[in-house]
């Protein structure tokens, strides 16, 4: 019976670890999946989204400032002494015949019952008008939309941010593997050189010439691998995935700048009124507004009403107050020797340069479209160009290696159509990141 609980419980450990194997494994993204997963798990729109329901509660904590207010307030105390006051409620027993005295000036009352003070007062008070009420109201709803345009801007910082660490990690990761690749296909050049030379075919140069190409491979495949994985950490980061969390990018480098230039017509028109930059100036602009007029609201007389329901809890004389009252509050500010007026004046000074950012800023991000829009038809060309070339050196570097093999091109001719092909290699990379940044930074700009 032992035997076979041990056995079940070994299968159920088996099974358990075999499961935990399955899906411990990478998690793959493509671009679109990486933007997606960032937008819903990345540390700093987390921060972004909470910036916008403290917007929102901030719209009812202006409002309940308009509405009912109700308080509860209670007292006890006692006093042991009355501070001599107990002789005008005991009889007079100086005069003659002694008990026979005067009686107390308050008549009847027990002085024990004044050392104890208990009461409950309750009080409702309701804001009829106030001018800087209203305008504060207005404003925090504008607040609130400050913050829900700073949310949009932060979504659309992180999906280019999320863009170009995707491209960087493709492209180390596409250099890792030329390098690979390369590395293996010179060590057997460099092995066969190496024979040839010991059978007195080839000369010593073409051997060191070969080792110099294999060793500058073997050092630029480490860098490469370095940074792959420094750019999969970042990427990581910038996800909100965990850094210990294996991923895998399960997109190519030419697919995708295939797919941007087939996007290339949507980007050909820009509506200012749908830059996030521009709507926040203006909106901005708007409660330099509200400011200025809430300063101007100061002059306005603030209005309450209020009810107060008065109980004594004991039999203190002195504890005489009407049970109910109601009221109203009026205050009206009257003269402070001119500091309202020059506070609606700055106010009305910065409302005014509010309104010239947002027309510099509107007639600024014009011209940076234009600028954009260029430099993304420039990269775009730029990175044609060069895959061209790419391509043309990639086939002159494996023809030289035939030509080398078969013994006919020499090993100088080798190094060079090496180096010429990793030079082309290395401009294609750098057209594809131009062009990822051109693209990323014009729908930046069209980004609603």
């Amino acid at each position: 019976m032992r035997v076979s609980l041990i056995l079940i419980a070994l299968q159920i450990l088996n099974l358990s670890g075999k499961s935990q194997s399955q899906t411990a494994g990478p998690m793959k993204f493509s671009l679109e999946q990486s933007r997606q997963y960032a937008l819903e798990n990345s540390p700093v729109l987390k921060n972004s989204a909470r910036d916008v329901d403290i917007a929102k509660k901030k719209i009812w904590e202006t409002t309940a400032i308009g509405l009912p207010q109700a308080e509860l307030s209670g007292t006890y105390s006692y006093s042991p002494e009355l501070a001599g006051l107990s002789d005008l409620f005991a009889p007079d027993t100086t005069q003659a015949g002694g008990e026979g005295g005067t009686p107390p000036i308050f008549g009847n009352i027990n002085a024990n019952d004044l050392k104890t003070n208990f009461f409950m007062n309750v009080q409702v008070s309701q804001l009829i008008f106030n001018g800087q009420y209203l305008v504060g109201l207005k404003a925090s709803k504008v607040y609130s939309d400050l913050s829900k345009l700073a949310d949009s801007k932060s979504k659309i910082g992180v999906s280019e941010s999320i863009t170009n660490t995707y491209f960087t990690a493709l492209i180390a990761r596409q250099a890792r593997m030329i390098l690979d690749s390369t590395l293996k296909v010179v060590e057997k050049t460099l092995f066969q050189t190496t024979e040839l030379y010991k059978n007195g075919f080839v000369e010593s140069t073409d051997v060191d010439q070969i080792k110099i190409l294999h060793t500058n491979i073997k050092t630029s495949l480490s860098v490469s691998i370095r940074q792959e994985k420094l750019m999969e950490r970042l990427l990581k980061f910038q996800m909100g995935i965990p850094v210990d969390q294996s991923i895998e990018l399960s997109d190519e480098i030419e697919p995708l700048v295939n797919g941007m230039i087939l996007q290339a017509e949507s980007l050909d028109s820009f509506d200012l009124n749908n830059n996030v930059d521009y709507q926040l100036l203006t909106t901005q602009e708007k409660l330099a507004k509200l400011n200025m007029q809430q300063q101007k609201s100061q002059f306005l007389p603030v209005i309450a009403g209020f009810y107060q329901r008065y109980e004594s809890l004991d039999d203190n004389f002195f504890n005489d107050q009407s049970t109910n009252t109601f009221g109203l509050s009026l205050s009206l500010p009257l003269f402070n020797s001119g500091q309202r007026l020059s506070q609606v004046g700055q106010r009305q000074l910065e409302y005014m340069k509010a309104q010239t950012n947002t027309q510099m800023t509107g007639e600024s991000l014009l011209i940076q479209y234009e600028t954009s829009f260029s430099e993304f038809l420039s990269a775009k060309d730029i990175y044609t160009m060069q895959k061209e070339n790419k391509d043309l050196s990639l086939k002159i570097y494996r023809k030289s290696l035939i030509r080398f093999t078969e013994g006919v091109g020499s090993s100088m001719d080798l190094n060079q159509a090496q180096t010429q092909y990793f030079d082309a290699e290395s401009s294609y990379f750098q057209a594809v990141m131009s062009f990822v940044s051109a693209k990323s930074k014009l729908e930046s700009l069209l980004a609603q």
